[in-house]
């Protein structure tokens, strides 16, 4: 794996923000709710489609040039939270099935873990082996 090709950026809050990756997939995020002590919560639309999740609007994170991670939870709930990989280009998403919010690139594997919360760290060698889900 190319750490090169998986540059990471972070959005820290996606409300009222963008950038070339956003714009290039119209990105849309639209405000749906708060839990009782958190961030924000929104729906997302990517290139006119309505992700069947909602994501919190922070660390929403960039990795290259058309993937995405977002905590998530399912519409009209704020829990559980978990990580969602979105590939903008292929259009399809996974879940990582956990909560993870970091990602780093160390040794041509991606490492995820948890600032958050304490737990093991998930190490991938690719993102070829995920569920991958159409949108």
């Amino acid at each position: 794996m190319n750490a090169e090709k998986y540059k990471v950026s972070k959005l820290p809050y996606i409300e009222n923000a963008s950038n070339k990756i956003m714009e290039k997939y119209k990105i849309k995020a639209q405000y749906e709710t708060e839990p009782p002590h958190g961030d924000a919560i929104y729906s997302i639309t990517i290139k006119g489609q309505t992700l069947p999740f909602w994501i919190y609007g922070r660390n929403v994170t960039f990795i290259g040039t058309s993937m995405v991670m977002v905590e998530s939870v399912r519409c009209k709930t704020w829990d559980p939270i978990e990580t969602m990989i979105i590939d903008l280009e292929n259009e399809v998403y996974a879940s990582l099935k956990d909560w993870y919010t970091d990602i780093s690139f160390i040794n041509n594997r991606i490492e995820l873990t948890n600032q958050v919360v304490k737990m093991d760290k998930r190490i991938l060698n690719d993102f070829e082996n995920l569920e991958w889900i159409s949108f």
